[in-house]
């Protein structure tokens, strides 16, 4: 599994799709980028998205030390295969995610559609589909900061987001599991009325 590539992309995928409208366009696309592309890479065109990773910490509370059957497969193991490992090391991932826009209506309807649709407040999830995850999205705070440019109104708005991971050790143990059958032997017997009197 590609530690951070992976979430990187769900998250860019889960914010892709978010449309304003405004009197020239009904249903005008919002841009997701990472933050800080090449100005070749991206032409600024409003509204739109950037990501920012701001932070990796492991979680200490999360932590434990042994060895388990992984529940999921790695990506690009077999699915057919179970694995043992060392137990993975747990993280939070720390995202920031800003939205600009030149229209007052564009900035509403962009927070409206991030905070009921894709960061909810509460029980958010961020799917991996290269080892079939769910991970925890925590929507951990959001900030105003509308400034001008140019002369120009620009409104922001910064998403602080939590994505809970694992780091996989480097080895992991394909093994199979061993089949036993369970020999049971019913004893069928007569209930009897013995009594002393």
């Amino acid at each position: 599994m590609p530690f951070i590539i992976n979430e990187d992309k769900a998250l860019k995928t889960l914010l892709k799709g978010i449309t304003v409208a405004d009197a020239k366009n009904s249903a005008r696309p919002v841009g997701v980028w990472f933050g800080q592309p090449d100005v070749e890479i991206r032409e600024q065109s409003y509204p739109y998205l950037t990501i920012d990773l701001v932070d990796i910490i492991e979680e200490k509370d999360r932590s434990n030390r042994g060895v388990v059957t992984l529940s999921y497969t790695p990506e690009g193991a077999s699915p057919s295969v179970k694995y043992k490992t060392e137990i993975p090391i747990p993280v939070a991932i720390d995202y920031q995610v800003t939205s600009y826009s030149r229209q007052p209506l564009h900035d509403r309807a962009i927070i409206s559609a991030l905070l009921t649709n894709i960061l909810p407040f509460r029980f958010g999830t961020l799917e991996i589909p290269e080892d079939k995850t769910l991970r925890r999205l925590e929507l951990l705070g959001y900030t105003k900061r509308d400034t001008t440019e140019q002369g120009k109104r620009l409104y922001v708005n910064v998403f602080t987001l939590r994505v809970s991971s694992e780091i996989l050790p480097s080895t992991l143990v394909a093994y199979t599991p061993a089949i036993t059958t369970i020999n049971k032997t019913f004893n069928n017997y007569i209930n009897t009325d013995v009594s002393n009197s």
